[in-house]
């Protein structure tokens, strides 16, 4: 009975289920990852306020013999929600077939069963690890909504960046001739510095759209290249026209929807960042505290026939429901919510119109 004894212990098959994932996510991890990285909490709930205190001005000089100067707060923010984490939970069937096999079917059949369970797990925990990069996403761009399964309902979370942090190009990019992505980008780093107080110098965008900058052609007068003459400009050529600093940084991941299957076709992926929409912000970590977090709150399973706790997320379980008739469950579940804790250092800019294909 050890393999379904493994398999029936929660601690062990978490381990074998998310410690496997999370260690491909530190080989890999997303983009989003690295700009909001996970915290854990110890919450179900999350306070969304923005910042406690913002830290504006700079120290005072006290004079010898005299009381120490005081300091007014200024720049509170007032505004603060506490909600509920999102759940982040799914499970697949156990057949009775399987069932069967994990404990009547003798050592040899148990363990391949139960290798092919866990492996059924992990599929589950990475795409509970997608789903937790669409939300950061959907929060750089400004709103998540979390459409809840079974339920005619939806939560929808507004994050406060700026009104002109989300900017729309007067000339789409894919206008080769007229567009100005260069002038774009000056413009949009300068409003993001601005309103962040820090230099806003990485630029997050597709493969696809950076093709529209090296292939756009007022490049040809920035460089003084006349026209007919050889002109294979790159991506480092552009950096030379941008702020010091500036760095573009390839955002390509994407995830399969349902309705597509097994196909690996391109343009049958979505991208957490689609194409035609550009994210620029300041460094990752300002004054030491990231621009974004991912917290990851406590998950509620079973620890005994009729008791309950709560450990850190993700967890795996193996639960039984119903009465006579029974169905085994594959649990795999975690409880997350993305906060922003500087939504000025966020830039996400439109570089198609509506109208474009």
């Amino acid at each position: 009975m050890a393999v379904i004894d493994d398999i029936m212990d929660q601690a062990a098959l978490t381990d074998a289920i998310a410690g496997e994932v999370e260690t491909e996510m530190e080989l890999a991890p997303y983009i989003g990852e690295q700009i909001a990285p996970m915290a854990d909490s110890d919450s179900q709930y999350v306070s969304m306020r923005v910042e406690d205190l913002h830290a504006t001005g700079i120290g005072q000089f006290r004079a010898p013999e005299a009381s120490i100067p005081l300091m007014d707060i200024t720049g509170r923010e007032e505004r603060e929600e506490v909600i509920e984490m999102a759940y982040l939970d799914e499970a697949h069937r156990i057949s009775p077939r399987r069932w069967e096999i994990l404990t009547q079917g003798g050592e040899r059949l148990a363990s391949r069963e139960a290798r092919r369970l866990v492996e059924i797990g992990q599929i589950l925990e990475r795409r509970n690890e997608r789903l937790t990069e669409w939300m950061r996403w959907q929060a750089f761009a400004g709103q998540l909504t979390i459409e809840y399964q079974q339920r005619d309902t939806a939560l929808v979370i507004d994050y406060p960046i700026p009104v002109g942090n989300k900017p729309q190009t007067a000339v789409p990019w894919t206008d080769l001739t007229n567009a100005d992505p260069v002038n774009d980008l000056k413009t949009w780093m300068q409003t993001a510095t601005t309103a962040a107080g820090s230099p806003a110098r990485r630029v997050h965008l597709s493969d696809e759209d950076a093709d529209l900058i090296v292939n756009n052609a007022k490049l040809r007068t920035y460089f003084n290249v006349d026209v007919g003459q050889p002109f294979m400009p790159t991506l480092d050529d552009v950096l030379k026209l941008l702020p010091q600093g500036t760095t573009f940084v390839p955002t390509n991941e994407a995830y399969r929807d349902e309705s597509v299957g097994a196909s690996k076709r391109r343009e049958d992926h979505t991208r957490f960042l689609p194409l035609g929409s550009i994210l620029i912000t300041t460094e990752y970590s300002v004054n030491g505290l990231p621009i974004a977090e991912t917290l990851n709150g406590p998950v509620e399973i079973k620890s005994g026939p009729n008791d309950t706790v709560f450990l850190p997320g993700p967890q795996s379980e193996i639960i039984l429901k119903g009465e006579g008739v029974y169905t085994r469950l594959l649990r795999q579940a975690s409880r997350r919510m993305v906060r922003l804790r500087r939504p000025e250092a966020f830039l996400y800019a439109n570089i198609y119109h509506d109208d474009t294909p």
